[in-house]
């Protein structure tokens, strides 16, 4: 039998057995509809929650020299940030505290961090005033109110030394710096010894080659003491534990939808091919192969399963949506074509006994 002619066939005998295909179309549409609203969202959670491990904050390591050895300079954050690994790497001075230098040494305090190298803009966005020269400082949003301001101007006095540093601009702080705000930036004029690096690493899976490789650049000696580092390295082990249970219980999930899908849709296929048994036994008499009968059932719930996998995804998807949960559409198409698959492949044993029935006795008049 022709393609053409054996879709045609197809096409006619699965509106001629409407109630066995519009069960095909039930139970393919609620095996999507059922993977989707349930293993989707898995799949939606696992995306946000590597979303989320991919911002900024999440990807931060910082190395402290509270020692004072010297380790980080401008040598070395250079050498950090060439690494393949690292997004970002920048350097801070240890902090000082300075009062507003107008009102005096009765006037609130906050802590003023140097910028190794001098380019505040790699930490701080600047909202307003302009970028600040070798001894000028930029002071935080949140505190100009603190330091009885009302626009960038007047300096600021250092507590210890009572050294001056203009005010020219005010910020808010970059990510992975944002407990900046509560202060004040410095463009040093001198060279000052690193105390903190702050570096942002590409992702967290990298985070233990990163530590590995900053620490071999720095090269602090074996005896040294006050060096600490802070890296999301227990953050990516649990990221991937995580997406490593939502993986394996999405799929065993998945699988156990598509089994009992199949299932249902071999039980309706082989009902429908014991009660027409007759009528496949006729077309057997009249010349078609058992190949051609192989294709006409399995046809038959391939394309009632096709179309009720498209109605369960559409709704499955629209659902998740529709409640916040944003399911990937590669996702949504894959659940599909497995679920036509599935009942394809459920569909095989029921065609197979189809083909094998004896005509002449199937079609004996009892």
């Amino acid at each position: 039998m022709r393609r053409r002619a054996l879709f045609r066939e197809i096409i006619a005998a699965t509106w001629a057995a409407r109630v066995p295909s519009a069960l095909i179309v039930i139970v393919a549409g609620m095996m999507c509809f059922t993977a989707i609203v349930t293993v989707g969202r898995s799949a939606a959670a696992a995306r946000e929650v590597a979303a989320r491990l991919e911002q900024a904050g999440a990807r931060r390591m910082s190395v402290t020299d509270g020692g004072g050895l010297g380790l980080i300079n401008a040598r070395t954050v250079a050498a950090v940030q060439s690494l393949s690994t690292v997004e970002t790497a920048d350097a801070l001075g240890a902090p000082f505290d300075a009062t507003n230098g107008i009102v005096g040494p009765g006037g609130q305090r906050v802590p003023v961090w140097p910028v190794l190298g001098g380019d505040v803009s790699r930490v701080v966005n600047l909202v307003w005033g302009r970028a600040p020269r070798r001894g000028e400082a930029l002071v935080s949003v949140d505190v100009l109110d603190q330091l009885r301001l009302s626009a960038p101007v007047g300096y600021l006095t250092a507590v210890n030394d009572d050294a001056q540093y203009p005010i020219v601009g005010v910020y808010r702080a970059r990510p992975v710096f944002e407990d900046l705000n509560t202060g004040a930036v410095l463009a040093p004029i001198e060279p000052v010894v690193g105390r903190e690096l702050r570096v942002v690493v590409t992702g967290v899976a990298s985070a233990s080659n990163t530590v590995s490789a900053v620490l071999s650049i720095l090269a602090p000696p074996p005896e040294a003491q006050g060096i600490y580092v802070d890296a999301p390295t227990v953050l990516a082990d649990t990221a991937r534990d995580i997406n490593t249970q939502l993986a394996g219980t999405g799929r065993a999930l998945l699988l156990l939808i598509l089994a009992a899908g199949g299932f249902f849709v071999a039980a309706v296929v082989l009902a429908d091919v014991l009660v027409r048994r007759r009528d496949l036994g006729r077309r057997r008499t009249l010349g078609v192969s058992r190949a051609d009968l192989i294709g006409l059932v399995a046809g038959r719930a391939i394309l009632t399963a096709t179309v009720g996998s498209l109605i369960g995804c559409i709704a499955g998807w629209t659902m998740n949506q529709s409640i916040g949960s944003e399911t990937p559409i590669d996702f949504t198409v894959g659940v599909g074509v497995l679920a036509v698959v599935s009942a394809g492949m459920a569909v095989l044993g029921p065609a197979w006994y189809a083909a094998r029935l004896d005509p002449v006795a199937v079609m004996r008049t009892p």
